[in-house]
Parts: structure tokens; sequence; C-alpha cells
């Protein structure tokens, strides 16, 4: 870990010293572009007048003004009723103790029990509406607009391969229970 910590070291530092030789590049490039774009387009604007001569030097002309105007942006910055609400979400996950708040959810032949300290909450299958799948989680959509968030590390019993085919099968044939 220690070449890590290096690199980031020296990524960190160059990016607090800001834009640098990058911008004089950029108005360097500019700069012979312009003059190549001049130095072919007049002479094709002269008598014969070639007309790949005109384009590619209308062409490195526009490019070396765009060079030339071309600045360092600046990413927009979020508003503060934003960073208000994010700093409220973020208090508010600090305040819960996680140890506490653990929950356990069960599949069995009626459906869903979720169960958390003193709360339970029963879902059958024909409340359910749609299951997703990422490489780590599973998404459970129930209720009109509820969600359970499902890690796939945290199943206890079963085979992760076997819980989606199994869930889809609850949820797809509850038309015809």
């Amino acid at each position: 870990m220690p070449g890590m910590w290096k690199v980031t070291d020296k990524l960190n530092a160059r990016a607090a010293k800001g834009p640098g030789p990058e911008r004089r590049r950029y108005r360097v490039y500019g700069v012979a572009l312009l003059a190549l774009g001049v130095f072919a387009l007049v002479p094709g604007l002269m008598e014969p007048k070639i007309p790949s001569l005109i384009a590619a030097g209308g062409f490195a002309a526009v490019m070396g003004v765009w060079c030339l105007c071309l600045r360092e942006r600046t990413p927009l910055r979020p508003p503060s009723s934003c960073k208000r609400g994010a700093a409220e979400l973020l208090a508010g996950r600090r305040a819960v103790d996680w140890e506490k708040a653990a929950a356990a959810v069960r599949f069995d032949g009626n459906g869903m029990t979720a169960s958390a300290q003193k709360n339970r909450e029963a879902v059958p299958y024909g409340d359910m509406t749609g299951i997703f799948e990422t490489a780590r989680l599973w998404l459970l959509v129930y209720g009109g607009e509820k969600a359970l968030l499902l890690q796939k590390k945290d199943l206890a019993s079963g085979e992760a391969a076997a819980f989606l085919p199994f869930l889809r099968d609850k949820i797809n044939n509850k038309a015809y229970q």
C-alpha cells in the first residue's frame, strides 16, 4: 500500500498546483495553428484558387482560434440547499447506532418478513412488484412505493444463484395463486 499512497500524494500535489503548463501548451498550439491556417489560407485564395488548401487553411485557423479561446472550465458547485440537505442526511445517518438497528429478513412460503428491533413487517408475494440484481445487491420493490435493498453477502441460508429465480418465480406467479 505505500506505493499507492505515494501516487495519491503526487496526484494531490499536482492538483494543488493548478493549471500551469497545460494552459501555455494550448496557447502555443493556438498560435501555431492560426499561423499555419493563415499561411495556407492566403495562397489558397489567390489565383488559381485551390479548394483543398482553402479548406485546410480555414480549418487550421478555426482550430487555432478555438485553442486560444479554450479556457479552464471549473466544475459546477452544488447549490447551498443541496449541501444543507446532504449535511442533514449525513447527520441523521451518523446519529443511528447501527449495532442496535440490525434487521432480519426472512422469505418463506407466504412471503417476506422483515423485522428490526420491535418492528415487524410482513409482505406477501402478491404485493411484490419486482426484483433487480447487481453484482453485490438485490433490490426488491413492493407495496407500490417501497423498496428493500439486500446485500448478497448477508444471505444466511441457501444459495445466492438460486435466490433470484426463486423470487422471480414467486412474483410472476402471484396472479395464479
